[in-house]
């Protein structure tokens, strides 16, 4: 039995869905209280963790303290006796400032907020829990049906006449469909080992090949511009400063090296030794699930065919 801790969210959702098709599943939503988690989590051999403790899309201040609800689940996993915890992270906690893939062996150098959160929140699980099977995936660039944090902003740019990318959004990176990472989750737990970090990728493209894409699927034009990165960078240090702490920021410095610098990943270890592979090797093969999605995204409306005209005759 499997328990998935942030039911309702993007990627618990695909997480979800994944892991039922091979075995029975839990949902939880994060806001659970310690009733309902007790209650939910004492039939469970496996927790997968995987809500959105802080979003990126949001001004975050570092702070050397592990979130709360982590806290809460790993108590509830020691009383109720589960077996190990699959904990999802992010391979952005060795920071952007990589030129050649990332292997698990790359040197972790955290940057942003964001990132520094994320790899504290793994490092805490790993350091401080050992009387649970810890295992800790770190996944490249997720996409797919319901992420909320950086397509659903460029398509809706898109749809008002152009979007300005850093580099023309043509830097290359590693993608991997939020499916797959439930896929990458049932692997972990069943033949990940306790206390080892895991990267999990698909394919390389580009979030100008994932733009267009998209915009062909929900029937917009791709106009996308190029940006120079420094001055990508300088409007997202104002955009930020303007904001308030915890409050929404678009686009934010951390989305700008999200998109301007390479991010590959070499996730070979993990393909032989969780004997895992993903099922999603390009874009135009997630569309049809994401089509209805895309089209029906803020400010996102479809070109309309021109009608015919009749003659003044027939």
């Amino acid at each position: 039995m499997h328990l998935v801790i942030g039911a309702g969210e993007f990627l618990g959702d695909h997480v979800s869905k994944a892991l039922a098709v091979e075995a029975p599943v839990i949902e939880l939503h994060a806001d659970a209280d310690d009733e309902t988690l007790a209650d939910a989590i004492k039939t469970v051999e496996v927790v997968h963790y995987c809500p959105e403790t802080w979003s990126p899309a949001h001004r975050l201040r570092y702070r050397r303290e592990p979130p709360r609800l982590l806290q809460r689940v790993v108590e509830a996993a020691r009383h109720a006796g589960v077996r190990r915890i699959v904990h999802l992270s992010t391979a952005d906690v060795y920071g952007s400032d990589h030129r050649v893939r990332i292997t698990e062996k790359s040197k972790l150098h955290p940057v942003h907020a964001y990132e520094r959160l994320k790899l504290f929140e793994e490092s805490w699980l790993l350091d401080t829990v050992h009387d649970l099977e810890v295992v800790v995936l770190r996944p490249a660039r997720v996409f797919g049906l319901g992420e909320n944090w950086i397509l659903p902003r460029l398509m809706g740019s898109l749809a008002h006449g152009r979007v300005w990318l850093p580099r023309g959004g043509r830097v290359m990176q590693t993608f991997i469909a939020a499916e797959d990472v439930g896929r990458a989750c049932l692997a972990a737990a069943d033949r990940g080992r306790p206390g080892k970090t895991y990267l999990v990728g698909g394919f390389d493209a580009t979030w100008r090949d994932l733009l267009e894409s998209c915009a062909r699927t929900a029937g917009v034009s791709a106009d996308i511009v190029s940006l120079p990165y420094d001055l990508a960078y300088v409007r997202a240090l104002a955009a930020e400063a303007t904001a308030s702490r915890g409050g929404p920021v678009w686009p934010s410095v951390y989305a700008v090296d999200v998109i301007g610098k390479p991010h590959q990943v070499d996730d070979s270890h993990s393909r032989r030794e969780l004997t895992w592979s993903p099922s999603v090797g390009s874009f135009e093969q997630a569309m049809p699930q994401m089509s209805g999605w895309l089209s029906e995204l803020p400010g996102v409306v479809p070109r309309r065919e021109p009608e015919a005209i009749s003659s003044p005759d027939t």
